[in-house]
Protein backbone atom coordinates (compact mmCIF):
# COMPACT_ATOMS: atom_id res chain seq x y z
CA UNK A 1 0.00 0.00 0.00
CA UNK A 2 2.84 2.16 0.66
CA UNK A 3 4.71 1.64 -1.58
CA UNK A 4 1.19 2.37 -4.80
CA UNK A 5 0.88 5.51 -2.01
CA UNK A 6 4.88 6.71 -2.73
CA UNK A 7 4.42 5.91 -6.79
CA UNK A 8 1.74 8.13 -6.73
CA UNK A 9 3.42 10.89 -4.83
CA UNK A 10 5.97 10.73 -7.45
CA UNK A 11 3.66 11.13 -10.66
CA UNK A 12 2.28 13.93 -9.22
CA UNK A 13 5.41 15.39 -8.37
CA UNK A 14 6.35 15.27 -12.25
CA UNK A 15 2.85 16.62 -12.81
CA UNK A 16 3.15 19.15 -10.90
CA UNK A 17 6.57 20.44 -12.61
CA UNK A 18 4.94 20.09 -15.92
CA UNK A 19 1.53 22.20 -14.76
CA UNK A 20 3.53 25.35 -13.35
CA UNK A 21 5.27 25.77 -16.61
CA UNK A 22 2.19 25.06 -19.15
CA UNK A 23 -0.83 26.57 -17.04
CA UNK A 24 0.66 29.56 -14.67
CA UNK A 25 1.78 31.86 -17.34
CA UNK A 26 -1.47 31.69 -19.48
CA UNK A 27 -4.32 31.21 -16.62
CA UNK A 28 -2.47 35.21 -15.21
CA UNK A 29 -2.71 36.23 -18.19
CA UNK A 30 -6.33 35.18 -18.84
CA UNK A 31 -7.26 36.29 -14.81
CA UNK A 32 -5.76 39.40 -15.89
CA UNK A 33 -8.01 40.30 -18.64
CA UNK A 34 -11.30 38.77 -16.94
CA UNK A 35 -10.38 41.69 -14.37
CA UNK A 36 -10.15 44.16 -16.94
CA UNK A 37 -13.57 43.43 -18.13
CA UNK A 38 -14.92 42.83 -14.13
CA UNK A 39 -13.75 47.05 -13.80
CA UNK A 40 -16.16 47.80 -16.32
CA UNK A 41 -18.87 45.36 -15.42
CA UNK A 42 -22.01 47.87 -14.81
CA UNK A 43 -20.95 48.91 -18.86
CA UNK A 44 -22.23 44.82 -19.72
CA UNK A 45 -25.98 43.12 -20.23
CA UNK A 46 -27.09 40.70 -16.90
CA UNK A 47 -25.65 37.86 -18.72
CA UNK A 48 -22.62 39.02 -19.94
CA UNK A 49 -21.63 40.24 -16.26
CA UNK A 50 -23.02 36.63 -14.92
CA UNK A 51 -20.34 34.43 -17.32
CA UNK A 52 -17.80 37.11 -16.41
CA UNK A 53 -17.96 36.26 -12.61
CA UNK A 54 -18.43 32.71 -13.28
CA UNK A 55 -15.06 32.82 -15.80
CA UNK A 56 -13.14 34.39 -12.77
CA UNK A 57 -14.36 31.64 -10.22
CA UNK A 58 -13.17 29.27 -12.76
CA UNK A 59 -9.51 30.79 -12.84
CA UNK A 60 -9.25 31.23 -9.36
CA UNK A 61 -10.68 27.82 -8.78
CA UNK A 62 -7.47 26.41 -11.07
CA UNK A 63 -5.22 28.87 -9.77
CA UNK A 64 -6.08 27.20 -6.61
CA UNK A 65 -5.50 23.70 -7.78
CA UNK A 66 -2.19 24.41 -9.43
CA UNK A 67 -0.85 25.89 -6.24
CA UNK A 68 -1.86 23.02 -4.31
CA UNK A 69 -0.74 20.40 -6.55
CA UNK A 70 2.75 22.44 -6.66
CA UNK A 71 2.78 23.20 -2.96
CA UNK A 72 2.22 18.99 -2.59
CA UNK A 73 5.15 17.82 -4.81
CA UNK A 74 8.03 20.46 -3.56
CA UNK A 75 10.83 19.48 -0.75
CA UNK A 76 10.63 20.83 2.55
CA UNK A 77 12.96 23.88 2.46
CA UNK A 78 14.69 26.09 5.51
CA UNK A 79 13.60 29.23 3.84
CA UNK A 80 12.50 30.98 7.05
CA UNK A 81 12.12 34.13 7.59
CA UNK A 82 10.17 36.72 10.50
CA UNK A 83 7.04 37.91 9.90
CA UNK A 84 4.48 39.36 11.77
CA UNK A 85 1.05 36.43 11.91
CA UNK A 86 -1.55 39.39 11.39
CA UNK A 87 0.27 40.73 8.47
CA UNK A 88 0.07 37.66 6.79
CA UNK A 89 -3.46 37.25 7.87
CA UNK A 90 -4.19 40.30 6.39
CA UNK A 91 -2.63 39.56 2.90
CA UNK A 92 -4.37 36.50 2.93
CA UNK A 93 -7.87 38.01 3.27
CA UNK A 94 -6.84 41.09 0.78
CA UNK A 95 -6.35 38.06 -1.67
CA UNK A 96 -9.51 36.25 -1.18
CA UNK A 97 -11.62 38.85 -0.42
CA UNK A 98 -13.46 39.22 -3.80
CA UNK A 99 -14.30 35.97 -3.51
CA UNK A 100 -16.01 36.72 -0.59
CA UNK A 101 -17.91 39.73 -1.98
CA UNK A 102 -19.12 37.72 -4.66
CA UNK A 103 -20.89 35.68 -2.06
CA UNK A 104 -21.61 38.98 0.20
CA UNK A 105 -19.57 37.08 2.82
CA UNK A 106 -18.03 39.08 5.11
CA UNK A 107 -14.89 38.45 6.51
CA UNK A 108 -14.34 39.50 10.52
CA UNK A 109 -10.88 40.17 12.22
CA UNK A 110 -10.14 40.16 15.64
CA UNK A 111 -6.20 40.15 15.58
CA UNK A 112 -4.68 39.62 19.42
CA UNK A 113 -1.60 43.09 19.19
CA UNK A 114 0.24 41.11 21.31
CA UNK A 115 1.70 38.59 18.79
CA UNK A 116 4.99 38.35 18.86
CA UNK A 117 6.93 37.74 15.48
CA UNK A 118 6.94 34.35 14.36
CA UNK A 119 9.84 32.21 12.29
CA UNK A 120 8.03 30.99 9.11
CA UNK A 121 8.19 30.47 5.54
CA UNK A 122 5.94 32.82 4.37
CA UNK A 123 4.86 31.40 1.01
CA UNK A 124 4.10 28.61 2.81
CA UNK A 125 2.04 29.76 5.91
CA UNK A 126 -0.01 31.93 3.48
CA UNK A 127 -0.56 28.72 1.41
CA UNK A 128 -2.31 27.44 4.13
CA UNK A 129 -4.22 30.39 5.79
CA UNK A 130 -5.17 30.91 2.03
CA UNK A 131 -6.63 27.44 1.71
CA UNK A 132 -8.64 27.61 4.67
CA UNK A 133 -9.85 30.52 3.98
CA UNK A 134 -10.93 29.17 0.85
CA UNK A 135 -12.56 26.69 2.67
CA UNK A 136 -14.62 28.41 5.01
CA UNK A 137 -15.90 30.33 2.09
CA UNK A 138 -17.13 27.92 0.00
CA UNK A 139 -18.54 26.32 3.05
CA UNK A 140 -20.65 29.67 4.37
CA UNK A 141 -23.88 30.26 2.85
CA UNK A 142 -24.68 33.84 1.42
CA UNK A 143 -24.95 36.94 3.73
CA UNK A 144 -23.08 34.99 6.42
CA UNK A 145 -19.61 36.31 7.89
CA UNK A 146 -16.14 34.27 8.38
CA UNK A 147 -14.31 35.17 11.56
CA UNK A 148 -10.25 35.27 11.72
CA UNK A 149 -8.71 35.37 15.49
CA UNK A 150 -5.41 35.46 16.34
CA UNK A 151 -4.26 34.47 20.02
CA UNK A 152 -2.48 32.27 23.02
CA UNK A 153 -4.26 29.68 23.98
CA UNK A 154 -4.42 27.96 27.63
CA UNK A 155 -1.07 26.45 26.57
CA UNK A 156 0.75 29.98 25.88
CA UNK A 157 1.13 28.59 22.59
CA UNK A 158 0.04 31.43 19.32
CA UNK A 159 -3.27 30.05 17.52
CA UNK A 160 -5.19 31.53 14.13
CA UNK A 161 -8.54 30.59 14.16
CA UNK A 162 -10.83 30.28 10.86
CA UNK A 163 -14.60 30.05 12.11
CA UNK A 164 -17.36 29.77 9.39
CA UNK A 165 -20.90 29.25 9.30
CA UNK A 166 -21.22 26.34 7.36
CA UNK A 167 -23.67 23.26 7.75
CA UNK A 168 -20.31 21.65 9.51
CA UNK A 169 -18.37 18.63 8.71
CA UNK A 170 -20.12 15.36 8.50
CA UNK A 171 -19.27 13.10 11.24
CA UNK A 172 -18.22 9.83 8.54
CA UNK A 173 -15.73 12.52 7.49
CA UNK A 174 -13.94 14.01 10.20
CA UNK A 175 -11.57 11.37 10.36
CA UNK A 176 -10.61 11.62 6.67
CA UNK A 177 -10.57 15.07 5.44
CA UNK A 178 -6.44 15.67 5.84
CA UNK A 179 -5.92 12.51 3.95
CA UNK A 180 -4.30 12.82 0.60
CA UNK A 181 -6.64 13.06 -2.44
CA UNK A 182 -10.07 12.82 0.24
CA UNK A 183 -12.38 15.49 -1.20
CA UNK A 184 -16.03 15.64 -0.51
CA UNK A 185 -16.07 18.48 -3.21
CA UNK A 186 -17.48 17.67 -6.80
CA UNK A 187 -14.37 19.48 -8.33
CA UNK A 188 -11.15 19.68 -6.33
CA UNK A 189 -7.82 17.16 -5.75
CA UNK A 190 -8.86 16.60 -2.69
CA UNK A 191 -4.94 18.11 -1.55
CA UNK A 192 -6.02 21.30 0.52
CA UNK A 193 -6.21 20.15 3.80
CA UNK A 194 -3.69 17.66 3.32
CA UNK A 195 -1.17 20.05 1.65
CA UNK A 196 -1.85 22.48 4.60
CA UNK A 197 -1.08 19.91 7.23
CA UNK A 198 2.31 18.96 5.78
CA UNK A 199 3.31 22.75 5.21
CA UNK A 200 2.53 23.48 9.05
CA UNK A 201 4.17 19.87 9.90
CA UNK A 202 7.62 21.33 8.14
CA UNK A 203 7.12 24.29 10.71
CA UNK A 204 6.49 21.95 13.76
CA UNK A 205 3.18 23.90 13.98
CA UNK A 206 -0.67 21.67 13.79
CA UNK A 207 -4.14 22.23 12.62
CA UNK A 208 -6.99 21.15 14.22
CA UNK A 209 -10.71 21.87 14.01
CA UNK A 210 -14.17 21.43 15.76
CA UNK A 211 -17.15 21.09 13.54
CA UNK A 212 -21.20 20.65 14.66
CA UNK A 213 -23.83 19.97 12.34
CA UNK A 214 -25.77 23.02 11.96
CA UNK A 215 -23.05 25.02 13.91
CA UNK A 216 -20.12 25.73 11.41
CA UNK A 217 -16.33 24.65 11.84
CA UNK A 218 -13.30 25.96 12.88
CA UNK A 219 -10.23 25.57 12.25
CA UNK A 220 -6.96 26.33 14.33
CA UNK A 221 -3.44 26.49 13.22
CA UNK A 222 -0.94 25.96 16.81
CA UNK A 223 2.08 27.46 16.54
CA UNK A 224 5.27 25.97 19.04
CA UNK A 225 7.30 27.89 20.83
CA UNK A 226 9.94 27.33 18.89
CA UNK A 227 8.80 29.67 16.35
CA UNK A 228 8.68 32.39 18.09
CA UNK A 229 11.45 35.47 17.67
CA UNK A 230 12.42 35.62 20.73
CA UNK A 231 10.55 33.45 23.37
CA UNK A 232 10.96 35.78 26.34
CA UNK A 233 8.27 37.85 24.37
CA UNK A 234 5.99 35.20 25.81
CA UNK A 235 6.74 35.34 29.19
CA UNK A 236 6.67 39.10 29.31
CA UNK A 237 3.28 39.26 28.20
CA UNK A 238 1.67 36.40 29.99
CA UNK A 239 3.76 37.03 33.50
Amino acid sequence: MNEVHNNKLKILGKLAASLAHEIRNPLSALKLNLEYLNMSIDNFSKEDAECIQASLDAVERIQTLVDNTLAFSRKPKDDLGTYELNYIAKQAIEMIRSNANRKSIKIVTKFSSQIPKLKFNKDKILQVILNLLSNALEASPTNSQVLISTYFNENNLVVLEIKDEGVGIKEEDKNKIFSDFYTSKDKGTGLGLSVSKGLLKEHGAEVMFESESGEGTKFFIIFPKSLIEDEHDTEAINS
